[in-house]
């Protein structure tokens, strides 16, 4: 590669060593589920709402147009925005002491079981009936499913949602004589992972302009990062985690380690090695900076470095090299076994049992997941457009938001072909089988386990977890949790 990367993978994997360990959370007891929300009030001009979010490219958008929403509602909002792993710190304490430490949270997809189930947040489905400008059904049904459903009843509402999708440098596939990647499902028909592969591949050492490419980039820290980039690998092999979930009834004897999820690890590791060696360390952003930087050929990941990899640095400002030379494409939808199944993740708004301003909390779930205040999101221009990360069907028929966002048509196709209860299941205690896999899934991309070894010790833990936790057998009512039922749902809630 190119002098600024001459040392070689067996040196830096020398220089770092075994990957630090992985904190694991166990489940915690069960309390009562909150009663029904009281009657709704008006909202007054001395109140105000407290949010805690996390410092996701949506947070930026958010605070940039809340003052939108105090003027249509004369309710001040301050948000305090706080790290991934501080934040789920600072609400599982919170939930925990029964105090009043915000009214309106951050949700992360993996936390809504857990937080429904021991009653720390509130169901919405009674505010929802209540206002029909809520527009439930505006939603698109496997965002909501994948994000704010549990057991029959909405905790939450979107504000941001991520599907996965390619992104692709036009001008280094010009060169190596490549075909353009489909924008679409309807021109993906030959589109197979095989053959994406085979791309990268030939991406992989090629020069152009004194410049040596990687073919690809990837993320390998762990616990949670690495989970979120190869689980959607694996689901392309058919992987599943458990016997039966998330329909019912609910068996979670772990199906980790398969023949079909051994392949899928085995051709990581050959992603890997046609990628820059220190992404072993990378987090999300690291491998979405990565390519923005300028060498690297083509790569799969969350649908919002779409946007982000037109900034040179995270959230920078500073136009990246790559714009205007790349273009987004559909994950390969179609494979010898079978259709592609797309992860689907993100972040919504939940409100804490404990908050002591509950309309105000509603009002403002309500608009900043509202078509309104996601459109202001998306229009906002701080350090450049940062938010596209709509699950609301008619966002991604606004004019506008197509006009700065071009690629809007080929991340909707990725939501619609999302599932988030497959591909990452946020069962309850989630946290600690992640922390789990994430570490052997590292082990086995540095060379330190086999993928044989590296899963039969994940199914090892998981089978130790599950069964410390009483997970196994499960003696728990089941909820067949499918498509269907959140379709339903939406149609109980709009009526």
């Amino acid at each position: 590669m190119n002098k600024k990367h001459a040392f070689t993978r067996r040196d830096f994997l020398r220089m770092t060593g075994a990957v630090g360990g992985a904190l694991a959370v166990g489940a915690i007891p069960a309390l009562e589920v909150g009663a029904a929300p009281p009657p709704r009030r008006s909202a007054q001009a001395t109140e105000t709402v407290n949010v805690l979010t996390v410092g996701d490219p949506w947070d930026l958008a958010l605070q940039t147009v809340t003052e939108q929403f105090t003027e249509e509602t004369g309710i001040e909002v301050k948000i305090e925005s706080l790290g991934y792993v501080a934040l789920q710190a600072r609400l599982v304490n919170a939930f925990l002491t029964k105090t009043a430490d915000a009214d309106v949270v951050a949700v992360d997809q993996m936390w809504i079981s857990q937080y429904a189930d021991n009653g720390w947040i509130r169901s919405l489905d009674d505010y929802i009936k209540a206002d029909s400008d809520t527009e439930i059904d505006d939603f698109l049904p496997e965002v909501l499913y994948s994000l704010s459903t549990w057991r029959g009843s909405m905790w939450t509402l979107p504000i941001a949602a991520y599907a996965q999708g390619i992104m692709y440098r036009t001008d280094l596939f010009e060169e190596a004589g490549l075909d353009p990647l489909p924008a679409s499902t309807a021109d993906a028909e030959d589109w197979t992972w095989e053959q994406y592969f085979d791309m990268v591949a030939d991406l992989n050492g090629m020069e152009m302009g004194g410049e040596e490419f990687f073919g690809t980039v990837v993320i390998g820290a762990q616990p949670v990062p690495i989970v979120h980039m190869f689980t959607q690998l694996s689901a392309r092999y058919g992987t599943r985690w458990f016997e039966n979930f998330p329909e019912a009834p609910w068996d979670f004897t772990p199906t980790i380690n398969s023949p079909e999820n051994v392949a899928a690890l085995t051709d990581w590791k050959k992603l890997y090695e046609m990628a820059p060696p220190e992404s072993i360390n990378y987090l999300w952003f690291d491998a979405g900076t990565r390519f923005s930087q300028g060498d690297i050929g083509m790569f799969f990941h969350w649908t919002p470095y779409f946007y982000l990899v037109n900034n040179e640095g995270y959230l920078s400002g500073k136009p990246s090299p790559v714009v205007d030379k790349f273009k987004t494409a559909v994950l390969p939808t179609l494979a010898a076994d079978g259709p592609q199944v797309v992860s689907l993740g993100g972040w919504s708004l939940g409100m804490p049992s404990t908050s002591a301003n509950q309309d105000a909390a509603w009002q403002f779930i309500k608009w900043a997941t509202g078509a309104d205040g996601q459109k202001a999101m998306g229009l906002a221009d701080t350090k450049g457009y940062q938010f596209a990360d709509f699950g609301r069907k008619s966002l991604y028929e606004d004019a506008s938001l197509r006009k700065i966002y071009p690629f809007l048509d080929t991340q909707m196709e990725m939501m619609v072909l999302g599932d988030g209860k497959v591909v990452r299941p946020p069962m309850p205690i989630y946290t600690s089988l992640e922390a789990v896999y994430g570490l052997q899934i590292n082990e086995a991309m540095s060379g330190a386990a086999t993928p044989e070894a590296a899963l039969e010790t994940t199914d090892m833990l998981f089978n130790n977890i599950l069964t410390g936790n009483q997970m196994i057998p499960y003696n728990i009512e089941s909820y067949d949790d499918t498509l269907e039922n959140t379709v339903a749902l939406i149609e109980e809630l709009s009526a």
